[in-house]
């Protein structure tokens, strides 16, 4: 092989390395890209109109609320998962939370309950984005009302069901714990 040749071997090599690297950093800037988008884009406010913190400032709020659940149908001692007819990819994000909670309270005598705002419309007086949780103990009050995660696509963020179920099993009680000024993946009613 003359000089030529492998020299020329060489430049080639060097070349293809230098286009594949080129290749591989605009691929992985356009995905992280794409992805910085998808996740502004999934973030929200839980309650962007405050109504729901204008409604929890009301001395009785719990008990207007707990009587709502009520009259739709809801018991005390239960995990009170809210929703909608609609489909919400930030539902299906609260799932793994759903299932851990409700598999932890069961113990202390909670049931999971669906609530669909759009069979229920009075609760999106209160609640117009999802999804959301209320628990209400088993003597009928209001313990915990809002989301179960903040942040990013609800997986990145904090995970509350710590928090939720402290609040749910806690001995003495206080008045609910309303979580409304946060962000995340929530989804209008």
């Amino acid at each position: 092989m003359s000089a030529y040749a492998a020299n020329r071997a060489a430049l080639c090599g060097v070349m293809s390395t230098r286009s594949t690297t080129i290749a591989v950093v605009v691929w992985a800037v356009g995905i992280l890209s794409l992805l910085a988008f998808a996740s502004v884009n999934q973030i929200s406010a839980f309650d962007p109109e405050h109504s729901l913190a204008q409604a929890a400032a009301q001395p009785d709020f719990d008990q207007r609320f707990a009587n709502e659940l009520k009259a739709a149908g809801i018991a005390a001692g239960t995990l009170v998962h809210i929703s909608s007819a609609g489909r919400c990819y930030c539902d299906e994000l609260t799932e793994s939370h759903r299932d851990e909670l409700s598999a932890e309270l069961k113990q202390q005598g909670y049931q999971l309950a669906q609530l669909s705002l759009a069979e229920h419309p009075a609760i999106t007086r209160f609640v117009n984005h999802y999804p959301a949780l209320a628990v209400v103990d088993n003597a009928g009050q209001l313990r915990y009302l809002g989301p179960y995660a903040i942040g990013y696509g609800c997986i990145t963020g904090k995970n509350l069901v710590a928090e939720i179920r402290q609040l749910a099993t806690a001995s003495r009680y206080y008045g609910a714990s309303i979580n409304s000024d946060v962000k995340g993946c929530f989804c209008a009613a």
